[in-house]
């Protein structure tokens, strides 16, 4: 009966056009609550993060690098280049309203109760994403956005002026982690590292190092390694999925439910052209039994597929990894040290081994460089392979040009950029129109 009174009490204040009937806890929804802890936020936050890298945004992207081929449907426009306005809708507002948005209420609820150990944490994935956010579109919403109602339609900040701005964010995050006192400190419910502070500030310099790779400032991406950056597996940041139906891993998911991806032909050909022992890890057998990817830009449904590292239904989803930080360093190290950058490189290879429980002495041999044979091409080469499924293939690609990819069948060039989201157009439109022009084959700021 109380419940039917309830009821009655909301109709009559519906058409009272007043509130005074209202029982309060009517308007309390369980599944939507008005304040979530810190330690709700986390997990759901590096959720949601792993969630968009892996899904469109390294999906697309994965493509273009030629690691992996679209061969049917939207994909295999995307393969092509077509990735439209409204393709990207999604991952923006994901990023934007979902995981750059309960970031900020931590960062805010850590400052409110002395917790700079959340806040570090929330700084390094802040920084984490925005960094993604400008790699794939240059200017974007930053200093001017996250502010609601208070502002709805926010002006563009310049790629460089944001990387300026992320650096010093990883900077004030290595403090925040480091201060010994603090109200309420990650634990289990950081997916990422359990609570483990010291890798969260190990995880700053690595992507420190990795900014300032992008923008060509070599020392400083050094410095950054030197200060103490991801030094070993146990250290890589990355979210582990699960296999219940809601906790599937975003490569699995796709696969499953869509199937329109399958492995590139030239990632698949240099993998078997070095007898990489990597090759099962990435890529399944193909329907002859062999290993084969189709050629960009030429559908080919008959060739391998996701392999079970990355794309099973509890695989992970990568951060940042200890041999990504190796092959930083090589990279940096490279004008100026080659016995360095050398040994640097031979330690990125067994890393990456490492990473997938494969021990291969003999492949280690074969790959090895000295100060006397390294090149940066064998760098880059190396790093694509061991960063397979991340943005970072797509950025070093832009950077360097290696490996030396050619456009798809029937394109005359390779994308280099997502376009502006279409909600962009229709809802900011005046801070938009200046970038109404821009195209995927346009370049961000350290695109040279």
């Amino acid at each position: 009966m109380k419940n039917i009174f309830k009821i009655f009490a909301v109709s009559l204040a519906l058409v009272a056009g007043s509130c005074n009937f209202i029982d309060p806890e009517l308007n309390v929804d369980p599944n939507n609550p008005l304040d979530v802890s810190m330690n709700l936020l986390l997990p759901q936050t590096e959720t949601s993060i792993a969630y968009v890298l892996g899904g469109d945004l390294n999906r697309y992207t994965s493509m273009w690098t030629q690691h992996h081929s679209g061969v049917e449907r939207q994909s295999a426009s995307y393969e092509v280049y077509q990735v439209k306005e409204n393709d990207v809708n999604n991952a923006w507002g994901n990023i934007y309203a979902g995981a750059l948005q309960d970031l900020k209420i931590i960062m805010a609820k850590a400052t409110e109760t002395e917790s700079p150990h959340y806040r570090g944490v929330a700084r390094v994935l802040t920084a984490f994403m925005v960094g993604n956010v400008v790699d794939l579109w240059n200017d974007i919403p930053y200093s001017d956005a996250l502010k609601g109602a208070e502002q709805l339609k926010p002006t563009y900040d310049s790629g460089s002026s944001v990387y300026d701005q992320i650096q010093a964010m990883l900077r004030d995050a290595k403090v925040d982690l480091g201060t010994a006192a603090s109200s309420f400190t990650p634990g289990s419910d950081d997916l990422v590292y359990g609570g483990d502070l010291d890798k969260w500030i190990a995880l700053a310099n690595t992507l420190l190092a990795r900014n300032y790779l992008h923008v060509g400032d070599y020392s400083s991406a050094l410095n950054a390694i030197n200060d103490g950056a991801i030094a070993d597996n146990g250290g890589n940041a990355m979210v582990d999925f699960g296999n219940g139906p809601t906790e599937q891993n975003p490569w699995y998911q796709f696969e499953d439910q869509r199937g329109d991806v399958v492995m590139g032909k030239f990632f698949i050909d240099l993998l078997v052209s070095i007898n990489d022992p990597r090759l099962p890890y990435f890529a399944t057998k193909d329907q002859a039994g062999g290993y084969s990817g189709a050629a960009a830009g030429v559908p080919n449904t008959t060739v391998s597929r996701f392999g079970p590292y990355y794309g099973s239904a509890d695989s992970p989803v990568p951060f940042a990894t200890y041999a990504e930080t190796k092959f930083i360093e090589a990279e940096a190290a490279f004008p100026t040290n080659k016995s360095a950058a050398a040994d640097a490189y031979n330690a990125g290879i067994a890393a990456s081994l490492d990473q997938l429980g494969i021990d291969d002495a003999a492949f280690l041999a074969q790959e090895a460089a000295d100060q006397n044979s390294i090149t940066l091409e064998k760098i880059m080469t190396h790093k694509y392979i061991a960063c397979y499924t991340t943005l970072e293939t797509f950025t070093d690609w832009r950077r360097t040009g290696i490996p030396a990819l050619q456009p798809a069948a029937g394109t005359t060039q390779i994308a280099r950029r997502f376009p502006y989201p279409g909600d962009e157009r229709l809802y900011n439109n005046a801070n938009w129109s200046p970038y109404s022009s821009v195209t995927v084959f346009d370049k961000v700021f350290w695109d040279n």
